[in-house]
């Protein structure tokens, strides 16, 4: 089968602006949506003492609804609270690690001025290598003989 390079590039862009935002790899449900979405406002009805029954009951009233439409319930709106803040957790704890590697660069900000040439700089050639040391090349010269004298003994017709 051979793909229409000009439809595939069309329906994937149609499919890309019907995915919700964010980076976020796979949505399961609309609830997991709403949690993320709302996170700041429950968190504030949690500190102004609103039990989790309460905000899940308006939450359902609101539409936001768990499986076949049934009601939210207090233990599901935790269970997903809970995840939700440790995918944050992870996410900006990801993102730390990233900011602290010494082999990635730091992002360049964005040109304006498009006119002026970028500096060309030369590679600077790699460093000599170091001289082979003769007794580690002689042990695994003589591992590799002896491995091959092994193999010869194993595949010897007898």
């Amino acid at each position: 089968m051979t793909l229409d390079p000009k439809r595939l590039a069309r329906d994937a862009k149609r499919v890309q602006a019907t995915r919700p935002a964010g980076g976020i790899g796979r949505e399961t449900t609309g609830v997991t949506r709403a949690v993320r979405d709302g996170l700041p406002m429950i968190r504030q009805l949690r500190e102004g003492g609103i039990t989790w029954a309460a905000i899940a009951a308006a939450m359902s009233a609101q539409g936001v609804t768990q499986g076949a439409g049934r009601p939210l319930t207090a233990s599901r709106l935790t269970a997903i609270v809970g995840q939700v803040e440790a995918q944050l957790r992870r996410q900006a704890e990801q993102a730390t690690a990233r900011r602290g590697r010494a082999d990635l660069a730091a992002p360049q900000p964005a040109r304006t001025d498009l006119t002026a040439a970028p500096a060309l700089i030369a590679p600077v050639p790699p460093a000599s290598p170091p001289a082979p040391d003769s007794t580690a090349h002689a042990s695994e010269e003589a591992i590799r003989r002896a491995g091959l004298d092994a193999l010869h003994k194993l595949l010897k017709k007898a």
